[in-house]
């Protein structure tokens, strides 16, 4: 009963919503008119024949894994440092975190006055092509100017979690790098790559044990 309300909300915001977006793919509604005749898998074959599509799917990859490296090595690396016991280390977690709790219309308003005022402005005293025009005016640029304001805001998130996953070494982990003859701060890789795995998946193992301790309940309540 408790889990009523949120599995509504979920199947009228997402299930629903997508169903009928997969029917309408089977039409050709233009999105205004009334009228929806199916047209079966035309749509499917004008995408595949447009050449437009398979570009902008390229671009898509690229952005994908140029983001999830990108975020992952720069998070892991600050997560490292800020774990070495430096002073104001709390400060710079808060810090790094915050581009995650910026509004994508904020966002957005902000990196567009950086690539568009200040870059050209430092183009125009230092002379450096890099920044004479706006990034947002050339493709090329543009895709680095994406994938740069990506990885700003993502990478506060990740940070924390890495930096979770090296303060919650567990002891047994810490026993066996001591016994290895390493020292706390330069703990080797596997050690702390199982410490983050476990972090990330401890929110599941947390669920499954819940569901499961209510389903025992009940059954002993029966």
């Amino acid at each position: 009963m408790f889990a009523l309300p949120g599995m509504f909300c979920f199947f009228a915001v997402v299930i629903i919503p997508f169903l009928y977006g997969v029917y309408l793919t089977f039409t050709d509604w233009d999105g205004v008119s009334s009228e929806k005749n199916f047209i079966w898998f035309e749509n499917f074959k004008g995408v595949i024949r447009d050449g437009e599509f398979w570009t902008s799917l390229l671009l898509t990859f690229k952005y994908v894994i140029l983001v999830v490296v990108l975020v992952n090595v720069i998070a892991f690396v600050i997560a490292y440092l800020l774990t070495r016991g430096m002073k104001g280390q709390n400060f710079f977690r808060a810090g790094f975190f915050t581009p995650n709790l910026i509004g994508g219309i904020v966002l957005g308003y902000i990196w567009q006055f950086v690539f568009s005022r200040v870059f050209v402005s430092i183009g125009e005293s230092t002379g450096w092509g890099l920044f004479e025009a706006s990034w947002l005016s050339d493709p090329d640029l543009a895709f680095a100017a994406l994938v740069l304001v990506t990885v700003w805001q993502l990478s506060g998130y990740m940070i924390l979690i890495y930096v979770a996953g090296f303060m919650g070494l567990s002891e047994d982990e810490k026993d066996r790098a001591a016994a290895d003859d390493v020292v706390d701060h330069d703990l080797p890789l596997p050690y702390i790559v199982k410490s983050i795995y476990g972090l990330r998946c401890q929110p599941f193992i947390d669920i499954r044990r819940t569901l499961r301790n209510n389903a025992d309940g009940c059954n002993a309540c029966v």
